[in-house]
């Protein structure tokens, strides 16, 4: 049985992970319980191979619409978390019960259901959660914080399989008392013929974009004060809806320069977004410890497509950029950001990634091999509970 907060045919970085386990657990005939909230908002079309296949059964519960502010995000998820309890309780007894994080609600009720279910827990935890409550002061009561963190490390370290996205978490969880970890990364499905990106002619401006979250953990800004110093020689596009958004507009009207903020996009208009661009941003800000430990998403998504990269990160996703040859990771200072746009203007030659990141992907970040690999840890864990 997977709870999870977002699944196919919604648009998110889980459900893009899971909806790939998920096909590959039932193409080796395991039968597949998946708990997950009414669609919202834009939703992909349907993929046959999970909504027709008798060894998957996708049942769905009532949810929240979509939040903007992060209080609301935390309200929708445990409301929604609270409304799967009946469906994960009904049914068939599963061998096995996995819980995705986030949401944190998720893992509260995959405890519960796992306890009176009497199956092992398996979690996938996708951030470094607790410490990131810390770090994000998402929580406005300075009393609750420690309150609400010592609850999940209590809950993540009573799971029977914590499964990380990198390699940098599941040491520090270790280090933290977990004893059985390991890593599944992220990734993307590599044969995908249509995801194909048009090259178009160079423009008279370097051409930036950032596609993605605006949220407080991108730290967007130093894009926007970057932008207004080099009005003359890059044009910056922002694709993308948050709770930074509207500080971002605001930071661009204070400063007079003229960015693109687009809605965000889906399908083929992402792709016609990273035929227009030069470069492409992927950022998390600097002061957070835990994004030692994080790897977006996005990347891989832009490595498989063979995007040029400015990677504004550090750690295990710097060291993916260095090592794909895909692009550069830039120091997150407004003089550093300066200078390495200035560097791609006079040498457009470094925008050529001559297929490397494509080809590292394939070789390091398939997710049809990370669900064979998963597919095998819940063998294990129902083997030998």
């Amino acid at each position: 049985m997977l709870l999870t907060h977002s699944f196919s045919p919604e648009v998110s970085p889980p459900q893009r992970r899971w909806s790939i386990f998920v096909d590959e657990l039932a193409s080796q005939g395991n039968e597949v319980h998946v708990v997950a909230p009414q669609p919202r908002g834009y939703v992909s079309p349907s993929r046959p191979e999970l909504t027709e296949n008798p060894l998957i059964n996708i049942s769905r519960y009532p949810s929240r619409p979509r939040a903007r502010t992060m209080l609301g995000k935390v309200l929708k998820h445990t409301i929604d978390a609270l409304r799967s309890i009946p469906v994960s309780l009904s049914g068939p007894k599963p061998d096995v019960i996995i819980a995705t994080v986030p949401a944190l609600p998720t893992l509260a009720i995959g405890y519960l259901t796992s306890r009176l279910r009497r199956v092992p827990l398996v979690v996938d935890l996708r951030d470094a959660w607790p410490d990131l409550l810390q770090e994000s002061q998402v929580i406005k009561w300075p009393w609750a914080e420690p309150i609400v963190s010592k609850c999940l490390s209590f809950l993540v370290t009573r799971s029977d399989l914590l499964v990380t996205v990198t390699k940098g978490l599941a040491v520090k969880m270790r280090i933290k008392g977990v004893k059985n970890v390991v890593t599944v990364p992220n990734g993307v499905e590599v044969d995908r013929p249509d995801m194909v990106v048009p090259r178009l002619a160079r423009g008279e401006k370097l051409r930036v974009l950032y596609l993605g979250n605006l949220g407080r953990s991108q730290g967007l800004d130093l894009l926007v004060r970057v932008a207004a110093d080099m009005r003359e020689q890059i044009s910056l596009r922002i694709v993308g809806n948050g709770t930074e958004r509207q500080a971002l507009v605001d930071l661009a009207a204070e400063l007079s320069v003229d960015i693109e903020f687009v809605d965000p996009v889906y399908g083929s208009s992402v792709l016609e977004n990273y035929a227009w661009a030069d470069t492409c941003v992927v950022s998390l800000r600097p002061d957070w410890p835990s994004f030692e430990h994080t790897v977006p998403s996005k990347l891989y998504e832009l490595l498989y497509l063979d995007q040029h990269i400015t990677g504004l990160v550090r750690g295990e996703a710097a060291g993916i950029i260095r090592s794909s040859h895909a692009g550069s990771v830039v120091s997150q200072s407004q003089a550093e950001l300066t200078n390495h746009f200035k560097a791609l203007i006079e040498d457009p030659s470094l925008l050529v990634t001559h297929g490397e990141g494509s080809s590292w992907v394939r070789e390091h970040a398939s997710l049809r091999q990370s669900g064979r690999k998963y597919a095998q840890l819940l063998a294990d864990i129902i083997a030998n509970p």
